[in-house]
């Protein structure tokens, strides 16, 4: 009787391909009005399928927000509060609870769960996949070793946009000391390309495209699922497809770095000449000497040139993923789902990256559903970054499930009602001294506080999408601020409680279930590493 349960549940088990670009935010993708024609792929699986306008990333830094897709759970529960720290095997993620419903699961690319000063681990198999290979920032690790050992030509240059980690003095498991051949081939093959420039973090790329680490990570992916389908066609997949661009330093490869010219590019938001009274968002404008070239439209032009011709790359490598699920008959049986962990301000405000910048362009991100079940439309639901892992657990039939925060869309790709949010909480956590939370509401308004300065921010989305009015000290919107307020603190008092109190005992540190074979008794469900 359990295996015909089985396989009944597995037959209405979705493919999921699950791809994620970094520092992407909404504003920057064709469909969300970009006016840059810099994602046809995304365009088409936007109009196939279901666009949610108003998703938010939960904590707009790489590697927590990274740690909430694969926990479902708030930055103060998985404690990866800051770029280069361990997600534990404490906490389970989608792949855990996918992989025990019977789907074979897949990681590749950026995962950003591990300190950036220490070697990737080998894989990712305690959390969850079955098999998974990363390739990060730095460059190093799997990428520049396939780059050596299947295209020896290209390996200086792999080496010279790789970054000079303190581990690079004793490199792999022979402990080559890697740190005068990487500067020497910085010297002679990148160096050149950054003096042109007027900004030494936008320059043309000395890599080919098709040794690039970003054709990289698809074609360890498209083997993944290429291998699956040979070999276990009984069972469904889940593929996590990470890309590491468009994330800074703004470098595509020929033919992308010139395939958009920047006069043709659209001109950043100016800030308000009143400017800002944040003296974190002061200082952010520094990054790596971006204070030079923020005030230069032409300048910030060049930049967003480049920019688009890494989400063209980006989005041309989608196009290969997407077409070998059309090739293999699977789009009936398979979701993609693409987002971004958070945006990038790209000059508007005088701002650039992401972080404690919780305006628009660095917290809005695209999220593109297509596939099997997917009806055609666009949502303005409030989506946060929580809600992947619930709706990954709807598509894969998964009824045991750990403590989650979020709120699944399943039900809003298909046009059916589903559970709202109020408010998305959105959160600049305080490892550095800098605590800034916000709440994003269903009725329009973007709340900040940022704590250790008494600094607030009010803008009325729906009348100023340009974020350009800051109602925080207009005495004419007291009442809308200390409404605002009340909900900011509310919706930050729930997740603490949430946080504290789960839906679900813990044994030991570790998530449980009641084991309903035998009654009430807790079983634990992934071990730690």
């Amino acid at each position: 009787m359990f295996e015909e349960e089985r396989k009944e549940t597995m037959a209405k088990q979705k493919n999921i391909v699950f791809i994620t670009a970094d520092q992407l935010g909404a504003n920057f993708v064709g469909c969300y009005g970009s006016g840059v024609a810099s994602t046809p792929t995304l365009n088409r699986l936007a109009k196939q399928g279901m666009r949610f306008d108003r998703s938010y990333a939960h904590v707009p830094v790489c590697g927590p927000n990274r740690a909430t897709f694969l926990t479902g759970r708030t930055a103060e529960a998985h404690g990866v509060v800051d770029n280069n720290l361990t997600l534990t095997g404490d906490h389970p993620t989608y792949a855990h609870v996918l992989k025990e419903s019977g789907y074979r699961t897949g990681g590749f690319g950026k995962f950003h769960q591990t300190p950036m000063q220490r070697p990737l681990p080998e894989s990712f198999d305690y959390l969850g996949f079955d098999e998974s290979i990363p390739t990060e920032d730095t460059k190093l690790g799997p990428w520049l070793d396939w780059v050596e050992r299947e295209h020896p030509e290209h390996y200086e240059k792999a080496l010279s946009v790789s970054w000079p980690m303190s581990y690079v003095d004793a490199y792999g498991p022979d402990k080559r000391n890697m740190r005068d051949v990487m500067e020497q081939a910085r010297n002679k093959h990148l160096q050149y390309l950054i003096d042109a420039s007027s900004w030494r973090c936008m320059h043309p790329s000395p890599l080919d495209a098709e040794i690039h680490q970003t054709t990289y990570i698809t074609d360890i992916s498209l083997d993944f699922m290429d291998r699956h389908i040979q070999n276990h066609a009984d069972q469904p997949f889940m593929c996590f497809v990470s890309y590491v661009d468009p994330h800074d330093p703004y470098d595509p490869p020929a033919p992308y770095d010139t395939m958009f010219d920047p006069d043709e590019m659209p001109d950043a938001i100016r800030a308000p000449k009143d400017g800002h009274t944040s003296q974190t968002l002061e200082h952010s404008r520094d990054f790596n000497g971006f204070r030079d070239i923020s005030a230069n439209p032409q300048e910030l032009r060049k930049l967003r040139s480049l920019y688009h011709g890494s989400i063209r790359f980006v989005d041309d490598q989608i196009a290969r993923i997407v077409s070998f699920l059309e090739k293999n008959n699977l789009m009936e049986d398979t979701v993609i789902v693409f987002t971004t962990d958070h945006g990038e301000m790209m000059g508007d405000h005088g701002l650039i990256t992401k972080g404690v910048k919780h305006y628009d362009g660095g917290i809005r991100v695209p999220l593109i559903v297509c596939g099997s079940g997917i009806e055609q439309g666009t949502s303005d639901r409030l989506c946060s970054s929580l809600d992947l892992f619930p709706t990954f657990c709807d598509w894969g039939q998964v009824t045991r499930r750990p403590p989650l925060e979020g709120k699944s869309f399943a039900l809003a790709c298909e046009n059916e009602p589903c559970p709202q949010w109020e408010q998305v909480t959105v959160q600049s956590t305080p490892s550095k001294g800098v605590d800034v939370r916000s709440i994003v509401t269903d009725d329009g308004w973007r709340f900040s506080v940022f704590l250790e300065e008494g600094y607030g921010e009010m803008f009325n989305l729906i009348g100023d999408p340009q974020e350009l009015n800051n109602l925080y000290e207009d005495s004419a919107w007291t009442a809308t601020r200390l409404e605002l307020h009340e909900r900011l603190t509310r919706a930050y008092m729930l997740a603490r409680h949430t946080y504290q109190f789960p839906n679900l005992p813990w044994v030991d540190g570790e998530p449980c279930v009641p084991d309903h074979n035998i009654g009430m008794p807790l079983k634990k469900l992934y071990p730690s590493p």
